[in-house]
């Protein structure tokens, strides 16, 4: 009876059914835009019902954008073993690369889901997985897009679009909701609630004006007083120890990188709680001011940059970020 019991384990075990699913987000050396990479990396991690890796052509650290800090990937594509569920493909540069679109390709037809974030959607149009279907970008590129690649159907309403096989998200901000939304699809509406909970964001909203979005006259204004005054930016550091929030750190990052009044970057190198790996800049700048990464919910950076440059600079931030704050008055 024991000898039954230890194969009977051992068989569930190994059983496909209790395998969780294995998601891998995409990373470029050259460049990564920083929510898009880190945001899905950790509300899927935080549910502790996903495998989740970071992968990279190789080893070498990825460079976030904006923002002074590099990330270390968790894999390469030759280390890859298992077929992976789903594929995350962030913002890159450059957004087309003949050999991960032919490995994007290949997965696909293994029936790998994928899943772009932001204009990331350019590698998914160029290597041809949005022919004939609906999808969305960064408010920013969208016309581009639509006339660049007509064979998909371009929206605006929506913060996420899921086609079939391929999910698009609308711009950076977008991909917690999607991740989230992206989570239920795997693990089921009670780890999904669970963990946007602990992470501190709302739940997932697909409706979306994209059309709202627009440089209209106050982000004009805003965006070049900024960059009037780039010559007396301040350096921003966003503290971080080993064990810190990595979404609440990228949100931070990235918000305070856009606002054209200053540039953040890491104070330290540390590993999060997820176990992501930041490595602060080589020599770290002189700082004028220290941050803490505060909620996931990027409106809670907002609200501190808001404080500090005032409204018109938060709203711009948000407007770069496709963030609901934009829509505030």
């Amino acid at each position: 009876m024991m000898r039954l019991l230890v194969l009977f384990l051992v068989l569930m075990a190994g059983s496909p059914a209790l395998a969780r699913p294995l998601v891998v987000i995409l990373a470029e050396p050259r460049g990564t835009e920083t929510t898009d990479l880190i945001a899905p990396y950790a509300v899927l991690a935080e549910s502790g019902a996903v495998d989740v890796r970071i992968l990279a052509p190789s080893l070498a650290p990825v460079r976030l954008m904006p923002g002074r800090a590099l990330v270390r990937p968790q894999a390469t594509y030759a280390d890859l073993r298992q077929r992976p569920d789903v594929i995350v493909v962030p913002f890159m540069m450059p957004a087309v690369d003949p050999a991960r679109e032919a490995w994007l390709r290949e997965r696909a037809r293994e029936g790998a889901r994928i899943v772009s974030i932001c204009a990331g959607a350019e590698t998914l149009a160029h290597a041809g997985l949005l022919d004939g279907r609906e999808a969305t970008t960064h408010w920013y590129e969208l016309n581009r897009l639509a006339k660049a690649y007509p064979k998909a159907r371009w929206r605006r309403d929506r913060r996420w679009i899921v086609d079939g096989p391929a999910t698009t998200t609308a711009g950076v901000t977008a991909s917690i909701p999607a991740s989230l939304a992206l989570l239920r699809d795997l693990a089921g509406e009670d780890v999904m609630r669970s963990t946007a909970a602990r992470l501190g964001v709302p739940l997932p909203v697909q409706a979306h004006d994209g059309a709202a979005f627009r440089v209209n006259g106050d982000a004009a204004m805003s965006g070049l007083a900024g960059w009037a005054n780039a010559w007396r930016g301040e350096k921003v550091a966003v503290k971080i120890a080993d064990g810190f929030d990595d979404l609440a750190f990228a949100t931070t990052l990235d918000a305070w990188s856009r606002t054209n009044r200053s540039e953040a970057f890491a104070s330290a190198s540390a590993v999060s709680r997820h176990g992501l790996a930041v490595i602060a800049p080589a020599k770290l700048p002189r700082a004028n001011r220290t941050v803490e990464p505060g909620a996931g919910d990027p409106t809670a950076v907002l609200n501190e940059i808001s404080a500090t440059y005032g409204k018109a600079t938060a709203r711009y931030v948000a407007l770069t970020l496709e963030h609901p704050y934009w829509l505030q008055k």
